[in-house]
Parts: structure tokens; sequence; C-alpha cells
């Protein structure tokens, strides 16, 4: 699902690969967008997520967790608890916390409806036909409606169990709309927020291991010069007005940082 999905991103043309493992697609109005693959790879240890889109003309990158419905007599079901889910969620949440500390937008192309980034992507397990064009058939639901979702008794079935279904999820965006908003950057990360991503992303893609995201923030800065300035091993802090990233150079080069 997710592979398919990396390599097909409908009104747009398909450019390059890139050698880890991302694909890089322009549409017809030079809108330019990178999608990274991030299933068990460190990316989705620092994200909590399996694919990330990245529009670099508006400077947005939108992530999706995805999860296997699984067919049932009535039809496609995701069940919930699921652990993993729960794990996924508590990083995109860490990673949340860490960039709304970022500068507030105050540019035009950095407008967005909502700056959560996060979505999750519920697909019926299908048997993958490599003739099929185009997204795997699912449901994007984006990662605030999902924790009301969570919660709702709409959701309970006959003996009390959680299960998500096309039937009780209420709205959900399809392939066409979601993409739409992606190539539009209607959601997704603020410019300030993006820069600092840019930066995390790239610092993971270089080191091979998931490194901790954390926005460098004024008053932190304050207390170490006054004090120990030590962070944990694993962790490194990122300035949005530092020195910028240029994340597809670095995607493209992956044999010079092997």
């Amino acid at each position: 699902m997710v592979v398919n999905d990396m390599m097909n991103v409908p009104g747009f043309d398909f450019v390059r690969t890139l050698p880890y493992t991302a694909a890089l697609f322009e549409d017809e109005n030079g809108t330019r967008l990178t999608v990274i693959l991030a299933n068990r790879q460190p990316l989705e240890r620092q994200l909590g997520t399996d694919l990330i889109y990245y529009n670099e003309t508006f400077q947005a990158f939108v992530m999706v967790q995805y999860k296997a419905m699984e067919q049932e007599r009535d039809g496609a079901v995701f069940r919930l608890p699921n652990e993993q889910l729960k794990q996924e969620v508590a990083r995109m949440d860490e990673v949340l916390r860490e960039i709304r500390e970022c500068s507030a937008n105050d540019r035009l192309n950095g407008f967005r409806l909502n700056e959560n980034p996060f979505f999750l992507k519920l697909c019926p397990r299908i048997i993958f036909n490599p003739d099929d064009i185009g997204l795997v058939h699912g449901m994007y639901v984006p990662l605030d409606y999902w924790r009301l979702l969570e919660a709702d008794p709409v959701i309970l079935g006959p003996k009390d169990g959680q299960r998500v279904t096309y039937e009780n999820v209420g709205r959900y965006f399809d392939n066409t709309s979601f993409v739409s908003l992606v190539a539009n950057a209607w959601v997704g990360t603020n410019i300030n927020q993006s820069a600092v991503l840019r930066t995390a992303i790239g610092a993971t893609l270089q080191a091979g291991k998931a490194i901790a995201l954390a926005v460098k923030k004024l008053d932190r800065a304050r207390s170490q010069t006054a004090g120990s300035n030590q962070q944990t091993p694993a962790a490194r802090e990122f300035d949005s007005e530092a020195e910028d990233v240029d994340l597809t150079e670095i995607l493209m080069n992956r044999d010079a940082t092997d």
C-alpha cells in the first residue's frame, strides 16, 4: 500500500526517484512534490508516519500513517484498541508539541487551513494488482478528527468493541480530495515549521537513525547560557531561523553520506 502510494500522485507527473526511497513529482502548474517513504525506517521512529509529502513550492509537510482494514462479514473494519497505532500517535504528538513552538506564520504562501500535518489512511486489505494505477483505495482521516472518533460511541459495535468502518467514520477525505489539499498546501506545516522539519528529517536521513526533534526556544536558549547545555544523545535542537537545508539535495546524495 505505502510503496504504491509513494509512486503515484494523481494530477502530478513523475519526474524521478531519489536514492533515499523517495520520488519527485511536478504538476502542470509547476508545483513540485517530494514523497518520502518512512515506513519501517528511522523516519517512522522519528515522526510516527509511513509516508511524507513535502510540497516544495509552498514549503508544507503532510504526513500519513497507514492502517489496514480487515474484511469481515459486513465489510472492511479497523478495530481498536491498537497498541502500535497508540505508540505512533504518541510520536506524532511529540512532533506537534515541538513544531508549535515555531514562530507564527506571516507569509501568504505559508497560510494553512490547519497546521496539523498528520493523517491516518485506513485501507481495505486487498490483493495488490500491479496493473492498477493510482493511489490505494482508502479513507484519509485528519489526526484531530481521529481523536474525536476514537472517543465517540458511534464506533461501538454490538458487543461494545470499537470498530471503524466506512459506514460509521462519518467524514473523511478520499484520494482526490486529499491530493488537492496537499497540492495546494491548504493543510500541513507552515513555512517556519517546515524549515525545522527539513533540517530534522535531513539529520535523520544522514545519521541513519531517528533524531528526536526539539525546536530551539528563546527561553531554553537563555537557560542554557546560564547553566549546563548538555542534551540527551538522541536529541538535537533545530532552529527555524538557522541556515536552510535543501532536503531534495540530501535525498539525491545518499551515496555521499553512506
